[in-house]
């Protein structure tokens, strides 16, 4: 499998990472990186990441035989149809977010003229972001997760396959709707009680915060822009897992009234046992 040119659209953390992995996993490959930060594409530039960059998403797409969004989810329409019109024909589009239901739905209800679109998502990344905290080597063991339904060309899912394959060693496959409901359990809902967390610490007593806080709270410091985005696109999976997560929180509170040792004992081992085994 070959790509003569590659095009990232978006240089975070997410973009930047991967032109720098593709600049080395896929040497003969042409990498364009696109953004809107001129900051971004300058310091890519700079590092070697990619052999191009441009804030203009029809000139860096042209002629792409391989486009990955790395960009919230809510501009991924408006940036296929603008790629469609540029890239070469038979097209990879691919993405890097954590919804897919909403995504895929979108895609598929479109007759595309070039592109062929598969759903994808490195289960990578941080709280972080932007260009300045890229880590050519973070998706290197990385899960990934690939989306597919009736419609994704079976050609174009081996093609993602094997694109995902060359960076990372691990890879599931699962339908949009078993990923958005999995991922809302894993990761959205974790940074859903994050945020909430941070609402309901009161100001004195943000003032003795240590590191279990800290640490328990570090995923609140994403990036609103970003998250805003995924909580409304995968708005059922996520009530879902808050409904499981307020019934097992009032499971605890009758634990912790019974004024049972013994009974709050077993549940915290329990929970120990889980988190020894993840």
């Amino acid at each position: 499998m070959t790509f003569k040119k590659i095009a990232i659209v978006g240089l975070g953390l997410m973009g930047g990472s991967l032109a720098a992995a593709c600049r080395k996993g896929f040497p003969k490959a042409r990498i364009i990186g696109i953004s809107r930060n001129r900051a971004a594409l300058a310091l890519a530039k700079k590092k070697k990441w990619v052999h191009e960059a441009t804030r203009d998403i029809k000139l860096g797409a042209k002629q792409a035989d391989l486009v990955v969004l790395c960009t919230p989810v809510g501009t991924f329409l408006p940036y296929l149809r603008l790629i469609d019109k540029v890239c070469a024909k038979g097209a990879l589009v691919m993405d890097v977010g954590s919804v897919k239901a909403s995504v895929l739905k979108e895609a598929n209800s479109r007759k595309w003229k070039n592109l062929f679109f598969v759903g994808c998502h490195p289960m990578v990344g941080s709280h972080k972001r932007g260009i300045g905290v890229v880590n050519p080597e973070l998706y290197k063991g990385g899960l990934v997760l690939i989306a597919r339904d009736g419609k994704t060309c079976p050609l174009s899912y081996a093609r993602a396959r094997k694109f995902w394959l060359k960076l990372s060693s691990r890879l599931i496959v699962l339908s949009p709707q078993v990923h958005d409901k999995l991922v809302g359990e894993i990761s959205h809902l974790p940074h859903a009680i994050a945020f909430c967390l941070m609402h309901t610490a009161s100001a004195p007593a943000l003032k003795v915060a240590a590191s279990g806080f800290r640490d328990m709270t570090r995923i609140a410091s994403s990036d609103p822009s970003v998250w805003q985005p995924i909580f409304s696109a995968n708005r059922a999976a996520v009530l879902g897992a808050l409904d499981r997560f307020e019934k097992e929180l009032k499971r605890f509170k009758q634990i912790l009234r019974a004024r049972n040792p013994k009974l709050l004992s077993g549940y915290l081992e329990k929970a120990q046992q889980r988190r020894k085994a993840l």
